[in-house]
Parts: structure tokens; sequence; C-alpha cells
């Protein structure tokens, strides 16, 4: 068994020289013994065959043009780089129809509505069904907030314009490979999610590495930025109950179930949720290039756990 891989750590223009995280983790495999780069994804003179592994870490961008993500994708798979996390969990994680995989398998989530296009649909119609005092309306490829706002009862009457605009303009582009993002984005759909205004009281992220819990953190921020904003006020870690450990994991389990994948193949997963009185709901389950907020050793542990990952395949 080889002792050594060249592994590129994968990141994008926000972070051409890695992040701080993504800089112990390449320390820590060049530390097992492995040639390690940090790699953007979209850098057109990368010759890819050069690398065994690819390690998806800050490629937060992908969602501006996501076809090309996915054709890059697929070229890793044509030269026989491992991917980690796995292409397959990667493409089901892009779009957030996995929400309602999930959903439908028994999770609770955020109340979301999906709209897929060219669908006409009453903003306020939704809210109204649904019995929702507000919502936030995102496009079901994006990270961070990017392309999210708010509505209400009151003003989504008056929002309807701004929920059909990219919808309209997908149908006359007619492609996806038309020249505004934002249509090529809302192509896929959107979802409408209920705004929780318990939100004020912390988003919570429970991080595994290959399945095993790792750490968690708590992030508060103002409720009027839930679901819109990329940064919170202030992140603290916190020992979450082994109830909430449990239940986080239960979320993971489900989605490899629905993957068929074992989940020691995912070197990261960040489970995120909400506290609505005793209830637990999802608001993302991150496979592709979370933040992990890697506390004192966790870089190592995560070096490890993507070393073991890789050995299963090479």
């Amino acid at each position: 068994m080889r002792d050594e891989f060249r592994i590129a750590i994968v990141t994008g223009a926000d972070a051409p020289t890695l992040t701080d995280d993504g800089r112990r983790l390449l320390r820590s495999l060049r530390e097992r013994g492995h040639r390690v780069d940090g790699v953007q994804w979209d850098d057109e003179t990368v010759s890819w065959e050069r690398y065994d592994v690819a390690v998806l870490r800050s490629c937060w961008k992908y969602y501006v043009d996501p076809e090309r993500f996915r054709e890059w994708l697929d070229g890793l798979e044509e030269v026989d780089v491992t991917v980690r996390n796995p292409p397959a969990a990667v493409r089901w994680n892009l779009h957030k129809s996995y929400l309602e995989a999930l959903a439908g398998a028994g999770v609770s989530v955020v109340p979301t509505e999906f709209v897929a296009p060219p669908r006409d649909r009453r903003l306020a119609g939704i809210l109204e069904h649904r019995g929702w005092d507000a919502a936030v309306v995102k496009p079901v490829v994006g990270t961070s907030g990017a392309g999210a706002w708010k509505t209400t009862r009151e003003t989504a009457p008056e929002d309807q314009d701004r929920f059909e605009r990219p919808f309209a303009a997908a149908r006359r582009s007619g492609t996806a490979a038309g020249s505004n993002d934002g249509a090529r984005l809302s192509r896929r759909g959107a979802l409408v999610q209920e705004f929780v205004p318990e939100v004020a009281d912390g988003e919570h992220s429970i991080v595994f590495f290959g399945g095993e819990y790792s750490h968690a953190w708590r992030g508060l921020r103002t409720p009027e930025s839930f679901g819109l904003s990329p940064t919170f006020d202030e992140s603290d870690p916190y020992e979450p109950t082994d109830a909430t450990i449990s239940w986080a994991r239960t979320v993971l389990l489900t989605a490899t179930e629905l993957l068929d994948v074992d989940p020691a193949v995912l070197p990261y997963a960040r489970v995120d949720f909400l506290r609505r009185d005793a209830d637990r709901l999802l608001m993302e389950l991150e496979l592709i290039e979370p933040y992990l907020n890697l506390p004192d050793g966790a870089a190592n542990r995560l070096a490890r756990t993507i070393d073991a990952s890789v050995r299963t395949d090479r």
C-alpha cells in the first residue's frame, strides 16, 4: 500500500492561498508524508491528472457557474482523481432540493416550499397557505446567503415581480448557458423558507469527520439576517448533548442511505440546525465546502480521516 499521495486542497478565488483552516490542514497532511498543494478549482492551467486526490475545502463561489463546476468534477473522475467528499455526494448537495429528499425521509427541516421553473406561483399565496408571517426566498444553488432576500405577508404582493423575474429570465434564455448569473442559478428553481425568529437563540453547527462527531459551535446573528448574511455577529464553541449529537448523526446517516455511500468516505460533514421549542430543525447539511471552524487538534483528526478515506479507494 502506498504511503504517499499527491493531494490538492481545492480552493477558489475568495481564498487563493487557502483559509487559515486550509493551511492547517495542508500542514497536517504534509506531516503525514503526503505532497500537498492549495489549488483553485477554476484555474485552467492546472493539470489535475498530476494529483491522486482532490479535497474540496474553500471553493465557495462554485454557485456562480454550477455547470462549469459539475464539468470540472466530471473531469476529475475522467483522470481518476479521488475526490473528497465523493462526487456523488457533492452533486446531490449542490441543489437544495436535497432538503426535500431529507424531509421526505423523516428529517425535521426548516419549513420550506420548493418552486420549480417554469411554474407560476403567487408568493403571497405560498405564505398564506403555509401560515407564515415572513419567509426567505433563496436560489436552490447558492452559498452564504447569495441571492437570498426576505419577504412578509404584507410585502409579498409587491415582491411578486422580484420573485418572478429570475424565472422569466431563465425562460427567455432557453439554455443553461445564458449570460445572466441569476438566471442560470434560478433555472433550477427557488425555495421559499419560513423565517424562523428562534434564530436569535443561535444557529448550531455539528461537525463530523468520517461519520464520527468531532466538534460543534453556535453562531449568533440578528434575526433580520437569517438566511441572508454569510457571517455571524459572534461564534462560540459549545458542547452539544448526546441527544443532539445523535439527532445530527441521524441526519447524516439518512443522507448517506439516500446516497448509498458509507459515512466513512465523507471526511467532513456539517449539520446546521435551529431549535424551536423542543424540536431541532435542519437548516443545511453541508457536504461540499463548509467552514469547519477547526479547534486545536481538529486539523490533525481531519487529515487522518482523509488519509483513511483515500486509502479505501486507491
